[in-house]
C-alpha cells in the first residue's frame, strides 16, 4: 500500500458523530498520521463534515472510500449491522481498520471479519479507549510483576445513566432498537471485557444475567419509546488463571458513579476508579498491601510519564474536548494500531482480542437463556 508524499498513515473517517468528535482529534495527536477523509450517507452531511472539521475530501459512498488507492485505514463508526458491510468492504479493498464496539452483532459476522482481516494480513483493531488508558497499562504492569501476588478476585463494574433521560439532540436512541446489534452487555460490556482480559487473561466460563429494567423512554417529541434491549447486566466470571470475577453495568443507573476493576491478590489489591467515563481526567490507581485491617489503607499510585506519552510527548486532559477526557486514550490506542501498520505486530485491542470479547458477549447471552455456567473453550456450544 502506498504512502503520501509527506509518508503519513491516511484515515478515512466514517461518522461525523462519534467518529469526528472523538476519533477524529485522537489521530491528529500522532505525527505519522493524516485524516484525509470523512463520510456520511449523504453528500451535504459529507460536505459540511469536511468544512466543519477541516478534512479535505467529503464521501458519501463508503464503498467509494473503501476503494480509493489514497487511503490508507478506514476507521468505521455506525451500527454494528452497518459496519460489517464497511468493514467487509475495507478488508476487501487491502486497507487497515479500525472498528467500534459492538465488533459485531454476531459471533459469526465477527468470525468472518478476523478470517478475511487474515486473510489480506492488514492490521485490525478495535475502538476500545479504556484499553488506551495509562491507568490500565500500570495496573497491567504492577500484576504481571507480582505486585498483588496471585490473582484471586477481579470485580468490574461501569454504572452510567446515559439512558435515564433523554435529552434533546441525544443521537443514539436507536441504542434501544433490537436486531441493531447493540445493548449495554454489547457496548459497555465489550469495553469492559476488552479491559479485563488485556490485564488478566483469558476467561474460560461465565454466568449471565440481563434486563431491561427502563422498560420505554419518553422521547423529547412526546413520544413514548418501547426499549428492545437490555440496559443491565451481571455476571460471573472464572478466568482461566482460577481467579473468580464480576462484571456489572447499566445505563439506567442514577448518578453515574462511573467505572473501577478491583483486583484482591495474595499480595494486596488493586483498584482502577474512575468517575463518569473512564480517562485520564477521570482515572485514579490504588494500591494496598496485604494486612489484617478493618479499614482499607489503600494509597494512589502515580502513572509515570512514559505512559501517558502520546508520539513521545505528554498530552494533557482537555475538559472540553467533548470526549469526557477519551482523546489521549484513543491516541495511544491508535499509535500502537500505528506501530503494528508500520513494524508488525499485534496493536492493542486487536481483531483476535475482539472475537475472544465477542464470544464472551455470546456466552453471556447463552447463559441467560439456559440459567446455567457457559463454557468459553474453543467449540463450546454457544447458541
Amino acid at each position: 500500500m502506498d504512502r503520501s508524499n509527506t509518508g503519513k498513515l491516511r484515515v478515512g473517517i466514517v461518522s461525523a458523530n462519534w467518529g469526528a468528535t472523538a476519533h477524529l482529534p485522537a489521530w491528529r495527536l500522532l505525527g505519522d498520521v493524516e485524516v484525509t477523509a470523512i463520510c456520511t450517507s449523504r453528500k451535504e452531511s459529507a460536505e459540511a463534515a469536511a468544512k466543519q472539521f477541516a478534512v479535505d475530501r467529503p464521501f458519501w459512498d463508503f464503498e467509494a472510500m473503501c476503494a480509493d488507492p489514497n487511503i490508507d485505514v478506514i476507521d468505521a463508526g455506525t451500527n454494528p449491522i452497518l459496519r460489517e458491510k464497511m468493514v467487509t468492504a475495507a478488508l476487501n479493498a487491502g486497507k487497515h481498520v479500525v472498528n467500534q464496539l459492538p465488533f459485531t452483532a454476531s459471533l459469526e459476522s465477527a468470525e468472518r471479519l478476523v478470517a478475511l482481516q487474515r486473510e489480506k494480513g492488514v492490521v485490525g483493531a478495535a475502538a476500545c479507549s479504556v484499553v488506551g488508558l495509562p491507568h490500565l497499562a500500570l495496573m497491567k504492569e504492577m500484576i504481571d510483576e507480582g505486585s498483588i501476588g496471585e490473582v484471586y478476585q477481579v470485580h468490574c463494574s461501569w454504572q452510567m445513566s446515559f439512558f435515564l433521560k433523554i435529552f434533546p439532540g441525544f443521537p443514539y436512541t436507536w441504542f434501544g432498537k433490537s436486531g441493531l446489534g447493540v445493548s449495554v452487555t454489547r457496548n459497555q460490556g465489550s469495553h469492559m471485557l476488552h479491559a479485563l482480559l488485556q490485564v488478566f487473561g483469558p476467561i474460560e466460563s461465565v454466568v449471565g444475567r440481563m434486563e431491561t429494567q427502563a422498560k420505554t423512554w419518553d422521547l423529547p417529541s412526546g413520544e413514548t419509546m418501547a426499549v428492545e434491549t437490555d440496559d443491565t447486566s451481571h455476571a460471573l466470571l472464572r478466568f482461566a488463571s482460577g481467579a473468580m470475577g464480576t462484571l456489572t453495568t447499566s445505563w439506567t443507573a442514577a448518578d453515574s458513579p462511573g467505572f473501577h476493576i478491583d483486583a484482591f491478590g495474595s499480595k494486596g489489591r488493586l483498584r482502577l476508579d474512575a468517575l463518569a467515563y473512564p480517562s485520564v481526567a477521570s482515572a485514579k490507581l490504588y494500591a494496598a498491601k496485604s494486612d489484617f485491617a478493618i479499614a482499607p489503607s489503600g494509597h494512589e499510585v502515580p502513572v509515570p510519564e512514559r505512559l501517558r506519552r502520546v508520539d513521545g510527548r505528554i498530552v494533557e486532559a482537555d475538559p472540553n474536548d467533548g470526549t469526557g477526557g477519551q482523546r489521549v486514550s484513543l491516541a495511544r490506542l491508535f499509535e500502537g494500531f500505528s506501530r503494528a501498520v508500520r513494524d508488525g505486530g499485534e496493536p492493542p485491542a486487536s481483531f483476535a482480542r475482539s472475537l475472544e470479547v465477542q464470544r464472551t458477549v455470546e456466552a453471556l447471552y447463552a447463559s441467560h437463556r439456559r440459567k446455567a455456567w457457559v463454557d468459553l473453550t474453543p467449540g463450546a456450544d454457544l447458541g
